[in-house]
């Protein structure tokens, strides 16, 4: 099935999705500072992310047709030019570089999802706690992931050498090298979208608001089972054609999806007049224009199409906290941190 995608297809392909991330990214941008009148830092990291993509898929660009021919020759359908042809260093170096930025626009998208959780739920303790485990487990992956893309042909010093770089022990060691990379990826995206999950359970919002907030909070799930498909195609078939496509997707989704869940104010008439109200200069009426008020406003935009999360903005968002109801304190007040100013 993969073999009729021609290389022509798959840059296009690629683009495609580059330019829709791009697009929905700008899109991302604009609707936060129409709502909160400035940027917030899990807009610098998304940014981050962008500009990662752009570069990735010109290095896919360029290094497309250096695997379409390495494939050739592993089918025998193109005699292999000898040892020393500058053409394998060259595919080398493309694949070395086209390794370590998937890692980081991966991780950068991860980077965004929790700081904007940790926007979120700034006030929690317990979920601070919770997300400096998951900042922390990130961040390691991160640097196992990129460290062994330096040593998958044995030594650093045998990276650019293709005759050990295709040996059956090198080859070996890849294919279980992409499963490792597999696991702490998906790991670590489950992790990352487990956070605000958590955080759900313990807010007073109906089912129906509940299952909005939580559906929002999970579209980053489709970024690993993306990862899985293309590591099982990777080991099972190994196509050039199959794990290109793969690869494409994944990176282009990762930040496609980070930038969705902003678009959920636009989806109501509320959030729609909520930004119309902040373009045109105007107060909110109910309540005044604070911060914390128009952070609150933002949630509950995204909770509910027409009606507020909870009874009264002063108290949006509370949570139970078991280990304080140990001791008779009861229900704790967590309003939503500040996202606006």
């Amino acid at each position: 099935m993969y073999n009729s995608i021609s290389v022509d297809g798959l840059n296009a392909l690629l683009w495609t999705l580059t330019a829709v991330g791009i697009l929905l990214s700008v899109g991302r941008f604009a609707i936060r500072y129409a709502s909160a009148g400035r940027f917030h830092l899990d807009d610098a990291s998304h940014l981050l992310s962008v500009l990662l993509l752009v570069g990735l898929a010109a290095a896919y660009t360029h290094g497309f047709p250096y695997s379409a021919r390495i494939a050739s020759i592993g089918r025998k359908e193109e005699e292999a030019p000898p040892l020393t042809d500058p053409f394998y260093r060259h595919y080398l170096q493309l694949r070395l570089v086209v390794t370590l930025l998937v890692f980081m626009v991966l991780w950068s998208v991860k980077a965004t999802f929790l700081i904007f959780y940790r926007l979120l739920f700034d006030v929690s303790q317990t979920f601070l706690r919770l997300w400096w485990v998951a900042v922390a487990l990130t961040f390691a992956t991160f640097w196992v992931c990129i460290g062994s893309t330096f040593t998958l042909c044995g030594s650093a010093s045998d990276l650019y050498d293709f005759r050990k770089c295709s040996s059956a022990k090198a080859l070996h060691d890849i294919r279980t090298t992409y499963k490792y990379w597999c696991a702490l990826n998906v790991g670590t995206d489950l992790i990352v979208m487990a956070l605000p999950l958590y955080m759900l359970s313990g807010l007073q919002l109906r089912p129906t608001q509940k299952a909005i907030l939580g559906g929002v909070f999970s579209l980053g799930l489709v970024v690993p089972i993306v990862d899985i498909l293309r590591t099982v195609e990777s080991l099972e078939s190994g196509t050039f054609s199959g794990v290109a496509l793969w690869s494409s997707l994944e990176v282009t989704i990762a930040v496609i999806v980070a930038s969705l869940p902003l678009y959920r104010v636009l989806l109501t008439p509320k959030g729609r007049n909520n930004i119309r109200s902040r373009l045109s200069g105007e107060r909110y009426k109910d309540v005044g224009d604070s911060p914390a008020e128009t952070q609150r406003r933002f949630c509950d935009t995204l909770a509910s199409p027409g009606k507020r999360s909870v009874s009264t903005y002063q108290g949006d968002l509370e949570t139970q906290d078991s280990e304080s109801s140990k001791y008779g304190r009861g229900i704790q007040q967590v309003p939503l941190a500040q996202l606006s100013r």
